[in-house]
């Protein structure tokens, strides 16, 4: 077995979480799917969601699945073979998304100061 097909052979191996934090997915795929469709969701679910408590569990889910997500935009945009303007731009969008992450830290850490 050459080198190639062992690393290839790893790479189908990774689980989801593991291929996601390393940009496998693409550019596209990481951002729009993993990143705006799902966070679209979990901000749906944020807003409707009347309990303290559940709303506590939702972002303590979803904190270190948003910040899986952000390095995985970042080295998905390193990788990027197109245009380089979309690898500048989702590396902008990692950086506010990493401000998003503090403010819901913060929000975090204010809802269990209420438990």
């Amino acid at each position: 077995m050459s080198e190639l097909d062992s690393i290839s052979s790893e790479t189908q191996q990774r689980g989801f979480l593991s291929k996601l934090v390393n940009g496998d997915f693409g550019l596209a795929k990481t951002y729009w799917l993993y990143g705006f469709v799902v966070g679209l969701i979990i901000n749906v679910l944020t807003r409707i969601i009347p309990s303290l408590g559940a709303l506590a569990v939702i972002l303590a889910v979803a904190i270190p699945y948003q910040i899986m997500v952000l390095l995985g935009v970042w080295r998905a945009a390193d990788k990027y073979q197109g245009r380089k303007a979309w690898a500048i731009l989702a590396k902008i969008a990692t950086v506010l998304g990493w401000l998003g992450v503090l403010g819901s830290l913060g929000v975090l850490f204010e809802i269990l100061g209420y438990l």
